[in-house]
């Protein structure tokens, strides 16, 4: 389980990130961001992902993604994704990952994941009483999703 909040993860920008000029290429973000989900159930949750998919058949998938990016990000640095749950409905979630470098936001994406059965040509379904539970004990012990940068007071 989480020992920390929010659930944050940090990565190196390696090489197959970059393009030419040795920015990350911005499908590499999104990327990133599925491993962030991933690790987020399995570590985060102690909901192992491969089996929650593979064994049991439930599937997460992205139905709705946006990110704004603030800066490039480059080959070498190693940036911090911290994961924050915004909304958690009947089947799905909204999930807001801010993307830092040494404490200064580089990107923020949201994203809907949608909780589908993968035995049943991809139907939503409900989220389980027990997953429902984990997210919704992170979710009460997280802190409140920072502002953006430059963001006037609202």
């Amino acid at each position: 389980m989480v020992s920390s909040f929010p659930f944050s993860t940090t990565q190196p920008v390696r090489f197959t990130h970059t393009d030419p000029a040795s920015y990350v290429f911005f499908p590499r973000y999104f990327e990133m961001i599925q491993g962030v989900v991933e690790d987020f159930f399995t570590l985060g949750l102690d909901q192992d992902y491969a089996e929650l998919v593979m064994r049991q058949g439930y599937g997460l998938p992205t139905a709705h993604t946006e990110c704004d990016f603030a800066r490039p990000c480059r080959l070498g640095e190693q940036l911090t994704f911290s994961l924050y749950l915004e909304k958690i409905g009947r089947s799905s979630m909204t999930i807001v990952f801010i993307g830092s470098v040494d404490g200064l936001e580089r990107l923020r994406a949201k994203s809907v994941l949608v909780a589908i059965d993968l035995n049943n040509e991809g139907r939503p379904v409900t989220i389980g009483k027990e997953l429902r539970r984990k997210l919704e004990d992170y979710q009460n012990a997280c802190p409140p999703i920072p502002d953006k940068p430059g963001a006037l007071p609202g």
